[in-house]
């Protein structure tokens, strides 16, 4: 297992708001963003562990809750260095998050996610759906407040209809837990830990 930090998280941070808005605006006044760092990184990191002797590369998996859902499938959809990639907790279209009070709006943590210039072009379940055929998992909470339940659905029917034009429908896992918000419980933990074991 490698579990690697974001710049400004855990062991490389934390970051403070100001923090967060001072780098961001460095990275692009520099001409590159701190999206696009997280990105590299998380890239870099699969094929690290993809050249490691005593890994089998073809069952890396990337697995990742709220930012880390992210990372997972953003980093799928970047190499081919991961095998199978689950998301708890993030996943949705970007005009569903445009709204007064999202958090996208607010500067911070939301530059992680921000690459200048992409949304013209992709929408979030269009940079995920880049990983098929390969297997992905997406679960969510039906009372995540991050990520309200419109949202989850266009991004779910988008990324269906890329895993079914690949004929790899079976290969989609997507669910809601209707009672749950923006968490990864047990029981949620065990499903992604038993589908990895089903796909790999």
């Amino acid at each position: 297992m490698l579990a690697a930090d974001a710049l400004g998280w855990g062991d490389r941070g934390p970051l403070a708001y100001d923090q967060q808005q001072a780098l961001a605006s460095t990275f692009f006044h520099l001409g590159s963003s701190l999206a696009g760092l997280m990105a590299r990184e998380d890239a870099r990191a699969a094929g690290f562990l993809a050249r490691l002797e005593r890994v089998d590369r073809r069952r890396i998996a990337a697995v990742g809750f709220s930012m880390g859902a992210f990372r997972a499938w953003q980093a799928a959809a970047l190499t081919d260095d991961l095998a199978a990639a689950a998301a708890v907790c993030w996943m949705t279209g970007l005009k569903e998050m445009m709204v007064p009070g999202n958090n996208t709006l607010r500067g911070q943590s939301s530059y992680y996610m921000l690459h200048p210039g992409l949304p013209r072009h992709l929408d979030f379940p269009d940079v995920a759906s880049i990983a098929a055929p390969r297997p992905m998992l997406f679960l969510h909470g039906g009372l995540d407040p991050l990520f309200p339940a419109d949202g989850v659905r266009t991004a779910h029917e988008k990324l269906r209809a890329v895993w079914r034009s690949r004929h790899a429908e079976e290969r989609l896992h997507l669910r809601t837990w209707p009672d749950l918000g923006h968490v990864f419980v047990d029981r949620m933990q065990d499903e992604v830990f038993t589908w990895l074991d089903r796909v790999l």
